[in-house]
């Protein structure tokens, strides 16, 4: 762990050999930061496992990675249903109107939500995870997220209200050619009357 010019924050405490106590725990890079989550065990004891049995580092580095991709999902799935939810519907989306423009994210409302689909559905750790969301959403990380979100979201509205702008000019296109054929068999109709009424005052 590299701190600016070699300084500490006050929130991390290093241990020093000299202040250790025959008893006490190995030297080391203690924080004061609280986790917010429980620590897992089960992969603890997993890699232990992999230690005692020789399992290649690649094999046990793949488990890492599983481990950490499966929790990470765990915690952006709630995340992105509910950011699918700020997306108008599509029968709002109309031809002659502009764009409809995505609904607010609003943290309060999407903390309503974790209580029934919160990463609790598909995750077995235990912890502050409302505390966790919290802190997500006040860094750096969630702004670019969101905005990559929500960039995405505004190109498929674009998009939707393209596809029904070009729907509704080619429904107007058959309308207008259907209306024209109609002109034609009219007009055509309207003449052969009148040539057969011009033979027939003629003969």
């Amino acid at each position: 762990m590299m701190f600016p010019s070699g300084e500490i924050p006050k929130q991390v405490k290093v241990k020093k050999l000299k202040n250790l106590k025959t008893l006490d725990s190995k030297p080391g890079v203690y924080t004061s930061y609280k986790p917010y989550l429980s620590r897992d065990d089960e992969i603890i004891k997993q890699l232990q496992k992999g230690v005692q049995q020789k399992r290649p580092s690649e094999a046990q580095s793949v488990i890492l990675r599983r481990y950490f991709l499966e929790l990470t999902q765990s915690f952006i799935i709630p995340l992105e249903r509910y950011v699918a939810s700020l997306m108008p519907l599509q029968k709002s989306i109309s031809p002659w109107k502009s764009p409809p423009q995505l609904r607010q994210f609003l943290p309060e409302e999407f903390m309503k939500t974790l209580e029934k689909t919160g990463p609790q559905l598909t995750s077995r750790i235990k912890g502050d995870w409302i505390g966790l969301y919290r802190h997500f959403l006040k860094s750096p990380n969630f702004d670019g997220w969101f905005k990559t979100r929500r960039k995405e979201m505004t190109q498929k509205l674009e998009a939707l209200h393209l596809e029904a702008l070009c729907e509704e000019v080619r429904e107007q296109h058959v309308r207008v050619v259907f209306t024209l054929n109609k002109i034609k068999v009219i007009f055509r109709g309207w003449k052969d009357i009148h040539i057969h009424y011009f033979i027939n005052s003629n003969s």
